[in-house]
């Protein structure tokens, strides 16, 4: 008997070591209700096998858990955590476990499942239960009801009785009183917490419960929108400044509920499509993406998800890439009610698609995701700071730049003045250097200074070609001088770059730096939009933003970003980007309300407003060296005789034969009566016109 207790001892301490293992032994597996079918054992799913290994590393190497997770609909992680909850609880003593469900029938299903894992386990392994529950409202014990002879014995100094593991799994609503809130827990298990009305009063009540560096919190949950208490817990968790590890399920991970076989058609056609995708045919790609019927999500999916995982990763292969998209188009129909917005929210490919159902994103988020995975692999930016020869920072306002401002002279950059200084907190951050014969553009949104509530000051620089790239940037609070400053010493920096400053507010005390510091005919001149006559440049430098020419500016940017022919290298920029919507009450285009749970700020949109200035810029400006033409010649315009007496133009006193007087005789009276009323239905009416008619 000794031997078999150390054995069950052994087996459960595997079991707790290893997750899988307790899921799937061959000893005493887990069973479960699959959707259609009879009662069955367990059979981790890839996903499952994934949160697995997290799990497994987060007792090991921690001592405790602490997972948030972003997931698609309808792959099995709620499962698998109650399937961790149920562990805890039943080979664990003294454990209070929690679970947290949204709506009364999830909760149930929750109990459900619980109930199957208990029932179905060998009677001689599962700990022994106290009661029945009948509903999820009642917790499931684990404790042995013990004899009152073994309580009387006791207190006639007896040996204590054995009450088991004294455990216990409850399960709660948002609609139902909190459980043991007073009471330590030590598993938490929150399920669609995204979806919770009450997300910040279960954090302040709940989460206390839960002492530090032990026990277990997973947040399980399908996305919904920014703003929230799960967005702020897990954008902490991504830009690791919480306990939290973030854990994001893409649809494309699910084999199992995300794909199908696709037709025999589609398939011949992939591998036509593929082919011109490898050498880059852009004909042949355009002609089978039509036979495909691919869209530009669709596109995008295969060309920067699904072929790179199919060609990357063995596993994959057995995995047709049409078989994807083919039940994409089948979900978005059938679940999703036709709406492709929907389908990202309930099936992102990325987490920033999740938090996309109730704003209006401008930017796409997918490009977004695939810019911000190409940073993470990039060499970092080199910071410093251009200076003089003299020793001046291009920070500093020239004592001479402005005085020549009062002087009425100029006081000009040239190229070559500003040499960049490596310094470990400097201003300016360079990814990449100047490229002797190359053009680059310089945008740059001003402020007011250096108050809290201030925005930033942000300098953006990119390099002109087939795309448009970032080279540096620069992104601090201070004085509209001084950021003017450093814009106009960047400029020298970059080949006597064009200048794309935004002259609201405080941009127009930026504005005279520039005008007496950089030559004229390498600044923008911004044109009037609606004016037949504006296809030339104004008179008026900079670019003002309006209404108008704000929702000008950020169309054209979001088309272009959304090609990918502009090349973002700093986070921040991408960050804003992220946050820049459309509010629903105006519909203007600008940075959400709200706060960031990364910075402590409220949300900003200096950095986009930069980059859209760089796109505008690259799309109106002379490319090559070219300076800024106006015709403002005034040109001879025919006249258009709008006053005409006596055959003759009152204003250019030209004879027009057209208007000449010429007499009127009989026979041209008669004709011009007869085409008058040829096709007329009053013939008949008058007897006097039908005498002059038939004569």
């Amino acid at each position: 008997m000794v031997i078999k207790n150390d054995h069950i001892e052994a087996f459960r301490s595997d079991c707790l070591a290893d997750i899988s293992f307790y899921a799937e032994n061959d000893i005493a597996p887990l069973h479960i209700a699959p959707e259609d079918g009879p009662i069955a054992k367990v059979k981790l799913r890839r996903v499952q096998k994934r949160l697995a290994e997290v799990v497994n590393r987060h007792w090991f190497n921690r001592g405790f858990l602490r997972v948030v997770v972003c997931k698609a609909r309808r792959i099995g992680s709620t499962t698998f955590f109650c399937m961790d909850a149920y562990r805890q609880a039943s080979l664990r003593a003294n454990m209070n476990v929690v679970i947290g469900a949204q709506l009364d029938d999830m909760a149930s299903e929750i109990h459900r499942r619980n109930h199957i894992f208990h029932t179905n386990y060998p009677t001689s392994l599962r700990p022994e239960r106290w009661g029945r529950t009948r509903s999820f409202k009642e917790p499931m014990e684990f404790r042995r009801d013990v004899p009152q002879e073994e309580l009387l014995a006791w207190e006639n100094g007896g040996p204590k009785p054995d009450s088991g593991l004294n455990s216990t799994l409850s399960i709660f609503t948002e609609r139902t009183p909190l459980a043991r809130t007073g009471a330590t827990i030590q598993y938490l298990l929150l399920s669609e917490f995204a979806k919770y009305r009450n997300q910040s009063t279960i954090i302040k009540e709940m989460f206390p419960t839960v002492r530090k560096n032990t026990g277990a919190i997973v947040i399980d949950t399908t996305a919904e929108s920014r703003g929230d208490s799960y967005s702020r817990l897990w954008e902490e968790a991504v830009a690791g400044r919480s306990e939290f590890e973030p854990v994001f399920i893409s649809w494309l991970d699910d084999e199992q509920q995300c794909h199908q076989t696709p037709t025999q058609e589609n398939q011949a056609l992939f591998y036509d499509w593929l082919q011109c995708f490898k050498r880059n045919d852009g004909t042949g790609l355009e002609k089978y993406s039509s036979q495909l019927n691919l869209d530009d999500d669709e596109f995008d999916l295969l060309q920067n998800h699904i072929v790179p995982r199919w060609t990357k990763n063995e596993d994959e292969r057995i995995y047709h890439p049409m078989g994807w998209i083919e039940w994409r188009r089948w979900a978005i129909q059938d679940r999703c009610d036709g709406k492709a917005k929907v389908f990202k929210n309930q099936y992102p490919t990325h987490w920033r698609e999740a938090f996309m159902s109730s704003t209006l994103t401008i930017f796409d988020m997918s490009q977004v995701s695939n810019q911000a995975d190409r940073i993470k692999e990039e060499d970092p930016a080199v910071r410093g700071e251009l200076i003089t020869k003299s020793g001046r920072r291009g920070l500093d306002p020239d004592p001479e730049a402005m005085m020549s401002q009062v002087n009425q002279t100029h006081h000009m950059v040239t190229p070559g003045m500003f040499e960049f200084v490596p310094e470990s907190f400097g201003p300016i951050k360079i990814y990449e250097p100047p490229i002797p014969g190359e053009e680059y553009i310089i945008s740059s949104d001003y402020a007011e200074g250096q108050s809290a509530q201030c925005d930033y000051n942000v300098i953006h620089v990119y390099k002109r070609g087939d795309t448009l790239e970032q080279v540096a940037h620069f992104r601090e609070k201070c004085y509209p001088e001084e950021s003017a400053s450093e814009a106009i010493a960047l400029g020298a920096y970059y080949n006597m770059a064009w200048q794309m400053p935004e002259v609201n507010s405080c941009g127009a005390a930026a504005l005279a730096m520039f005008r007496s510091c950089y030559p004229m005919d390498r600044i923008f001149r911004r044109k009037t939009a609606d004016n037949i006559e504006g296809s030339n440049p104004s008179k008026l430098l900079g670019w003002r933003m309006t209404g108008r020419s704000k929702s000008e500016a950020v169309s054209t940017a979001t088309a272009y970003f959304k090609k990918g022919l502009c090349i973002i290298k700093n986070s921040n920029t991408l960050r804003e980007l992220e946050v820049f919507v459309k509010k629903s009450s105006r519909m203007l285009p600008e940075a959400m309300d709200g706060t960031d749970p990364v910075t402590g700020e409220r949300y900003h949109d200096d950095e986009v407003t930069c980059m859209v200035l760089g796109i505008y810029g690259n799309r109106q400006l002379p490319y090559r060296g070219r300076i800024i033409t106006d015709d403002s010649s005034p040109k001879t315009q025919e006249c258009q005789h709008l006053v005409v007496a006596g055959g003759v133009c009152l204003k250019c006193r030209k004879k027009i034969p057209m208007a000449e007087s010429k007499p009127l005789t009989f026979d041209q009276l008669r004709a011009t009566v007869k085409a008058n009323t040829k096709n007329s239905n009053v013939r008949g009416s008058n007897a006097m016109l039908n005498f002059w008619i038939q004569r």
